[in-house]
Formats: C-alpha cells, sequence, structure tokens
C-alpha cells in the first residue's frame, strides 16, 4: 500500500513540474503577443496618422 501512494505522489509532483513548465510558457508566449499588438497598434496608428494628413491635403 505504501508503494501505491509513493507512487502517485511521485506521479502528482511530475504533472505539478509539467503544469509549471507548461504556465511558464504560457506566460512567455503572452508577454511576446503583448509586445507583437503593442508594435501592430503603434504601426496602426502611424499609418492612420498618414492617411489623416493625405486626406487634410486634399481637403
Amino acid at each position: 500500500m505504501m508503494i501505491q501512494l509513493e507512487k502517485k505522489i511521485d506521479q502528482l509532483l511530475e504533472r505539478k513540474q509539467a503544469l509549471e513548465e507548461q504556465c511558464q510558457q504560457l506566460l512567455a508566449d503572452r508577454d511576446r503577443l503583448l509586445q507583437e499588438r503593442e508594435r501592430f497598434a503603434s504601426e496602426v496608428d502611424r499609418i492612420l496618422a498618414k492617411l489623416d494628413g493625405l486626406d487634410q491635403e486634399v481637403s
């Protein structure tokens, strides 16, 4: 009985470690995506500013 309990504990600890690693990867992915979103937003703002300038020139 004790050996089964030890095996179960070992399995749970391994699963916990795997989940912690997955969590770290997801956090890194989230940070990368937030940075990417910020770059896209800046580019869209830059393009809109140019279009606004062109629109004012035409008026």
